[in-house]
């Protein structure tokens, strides 16, 4: 079996696996305390998502880390970078591929050199590598990131069900990310096996 027919025969199981309860608010401050350190000293932009599909919601931690306004992405027609915009609470979003929510064109481009973008994921594991739903949206982003030599720091959310036990299949594209962090368990480079 490729490697692309693995990680679709995994997407199914794992996103069945999410709650359909987000964080109780304890566990929305434990993860914002979890955050707060991987934060960079320097003026940064945190990015972050709208959910979809019993994603984990990330906007209460914005609110506890006191961070809007967020960069949110635009997801483009072709295969790409995400095209991410600033945008609070409030400020009105469109309808984008994929049944999301995204900011308008006309909302102004995030401009950031230091990064820290919290990203949503299907599954993970202990090597920091995710699985998302197929499209390298994210990858495609943070590889273009990097090579427009901004500092990026990459932190997955997800439920503790996203855990992958084996690792995940992997791509030489796939990208490892920083940190993820659940409502109970931080995984980052310590913990990698």
């Amino acid at each position: 079996m490729s490697i692309p027919e693995q990680k679709a025969s995994l997407r199914s199981a794992l996103i069945k696996s999410r709650p359909d309860e987000q964080p109780r608010q304890a566990q929305y401050d434990f993860m914002a305390r979890a955050i707060a350190p991987l934060l960079p000293d320097d003026p940064f932009q945190l990015t972050a998502y709208l959910p979809i599909r019993r994603e984990l919601d990330p906007l209460p931690l914005v609110e506890r880390l006191k961070a809007f306004p967020i960069a949110l992405p635009r997801t483009p027609s072709d295969p790409g970078p995400l095209d991410f915009r600033l945008w609070s609470p409030g400020d009105a979003l469109d309808e984008g591929l994929f049944n999301t929510q995204e900011p308008p064109e006309s909302a102004p481009r995030m401009r950031a050199d230091t990064l820290v973008v919290l990203l949503p994921l299907v599954g993970f594991d202990r090597r920091l590598f995710r699985l998302g739903y197929g499209g390298g949206f994210y990858d495609r982003t943070l590889e273009m990131f990097r090579q427009q030599r901004r500092r990026v720091t990459a932190i997955g959310l997800a439920y503790n069900s996203q855990l992958s036990h084996a690792p995940l299949p992997v791509e030489p594209t796939d990208e490892v990310l920083h940190a993820v962090i659940t409502p109970t368990t931080v995984y980052d480079q310590a913990t990698r096996d």
